[in-house]
């Protein structure tokens, strides 16, 4: 029961039933450690995995030519691995001590959507629900837009949309929600982060509480058996991929000039906080970053605004006039 194959399973095992991580993250769990196993040998003790193990399976991932943030993530598997058998003394010597792999990362920016073309994203769905663009959200007026169970997905759309702008949540954050998550009252949702770590979203005004009272309302036309906020127009959680598909859908309605995901959502959550004046420490909080180099990425985006405004203050022209 020690070697790579045995181990590999094993530890599975135990991050699917003690770790409650997300079927996505096991599933790439299960891929990585399918991989390590290929290539060091699914036979080989555990025991006998050194420094040079690891940097042949670092350079392999290397020749497949894989993007290198999927190197640092199925590296990151395995350190994690050998962390729990050094814990459980499995292993006397974790090999991963001192091991470097370098791997460096493009330092891309991230894509956010303009906020006029979210603007547009937001009045398409209040059109196809029959509002006004200028409406506030009306509960029996909203109610009055879902006449059929497949219109609920309408709503469901306002919905997703509303929240991932106001709050930057993730998208498999938004499909994990459940009712008693929600508290309208005190204007916050817990969400279940990344790691399993708990954080709170905020509905910002009474609009937002009204959409989402409205919303509670309208899901029980299609009887769910689920106690998820988001469902579809058969009752059924709404995966990440029905939700992808909303968000898809009302972009190209609503004719923006490139693709709308989630997760540019997110980020365009996280640029129009930043722009606002809101302190990064508290922007990191709302987004559930577990370090704040990964919310400064935005500050980049920011920093084109910044460039903009002081271009056009035009501070010297104005010094030389003087």
């Amino acid at each position: 029961m020690t070697d790579v194959s045995s181990i590999c399973s094993l530890y599975l095992k135990i991050c699917e039933q003690r770790k409650n991580l997300s079927k996505y993250t096991l599933k790439a769990y299960r891929l990585d450690l399918a991989q390590f196993e290929l290539i060091v040998g699914s036979d080989l003790g555990i025991a006998s995995i050194t420094k040079v193990e690891l940097a042949n399976f670092h350079h392999k991932l290397v020749e497949l030519e894989l993007a290198p943030s999927s190197i640092k993530r199925k590296i990151a598997c395995v350190r994690a691995m050998f962390r729990w058998l050094e814990l459980d003394e499995v292993v006397q010597l974790n090999p991963f001590h001192q091991f470097r792999a370098e791997i460096k990362l493009p330092r891309k920016l991230p894509k956010n959507v303009a906020a006029s073309e979210l603007h547009k994203m937001i009045q398409c769905g209040k059109s196809d629900l029959g509002m006004a663009s200028h409406a506030t959200y009306q509960e029996e007026e909203l109610l009055l837009g879902i006449e059929t169970k497949k219109s609920l997905n309408k709503l469901s759309t306002l919905m997703a949309l509303e929240l991932m702008l106001s709050t930057g949540m993730r998208v498999g954050e938004l499909a994990g929600i459940c009712i008693s998550n929600i508290d309208i009252d005190e204007r916050k949702i817990k969400i279940l982060g990344k790691g399993a770590r708990e954080r709170y979203v905020y509905l910002p005004d009474a609009d937002l509480c009204e959409l989402a009272r409205a919303y509670i309302k309208a899901r029980q036309m299609v009887e769910p058996q689920d106690s998820n906020f988001l469902v579809n127009s058969r009752g059924s959680p709404a995966s990440t991929q029905f939700l992808r598909k909303l968000i898809k859908n009302i972009a190209t309605r609503a004719s923006t000039k490139n693709k709308v995901t989630p997760h540019m959502l997110r980020h365009s959550a996280a640029c129009e906080l930043l722009e606002s004046g809101l302190d990064i420490r508290f922007v990191q909080r709302l987004l559930g970053h577990s370090s704040i180099s990964t919310t400064e990425i935005y500050t980049h985006v920011s920093d084109s605004l910044l460039k903009e405004k002081v271009t056009l203050a035009d501070v010297r022209g104005r010094i030389m006039k003087k």
